[in-house]
């Protein structure tokens, strides 16, 4: 496959995610990781670091959220977090279908 349909394959299992409680999220992040280092001398690389990027700080978001739902704050922070994901995950899929690179990668946008 080409560079660009991987990093299409991947912001889409980082989408659906949304739907099957992360499991193909799994899925996306194993074949960022895999593919990045084949990828980053093109401008698919970039993407394939994003979305690993966006999956960690995602991890970690969670992780925080979650304890902090005791005291009602996690549930903000959870939302936003989704917002957020969700906005990076179609800005990505978008970009790859242009055949564009993320042009900050290591971002928080």
């Amino acid at each position: 496959m080409q560079g660009r349909t991987w990093a299409i394959v991947a912001w889409a299992l980082y989408i659906s995610s949304f739907f099957t409680a992360g499991i193909t999220a799994i899925i996306g992040l194993i074949i960022a990781y895999v593919k990045r280092d084949d990828l980053n001398s093109t401008p698919f690389g970039s993407h394939l670091t994003s979305a690993i990027r966006t999956d960690w700080i995602s991890l970690i978001g969670i992780v925080i959220g979650s304890v902090l739902l005791l005291v009602f704050v996690g549930y903000f922070i959870l939302f936003l977090l989704g917002l957020w994901g969700l906005f990076r995950c179609v800005r990505g899929l978008i970009k790859a279908a242009d055949n564009e690179p993320i042009s900050n990668p290591t971002g928080w946008l």
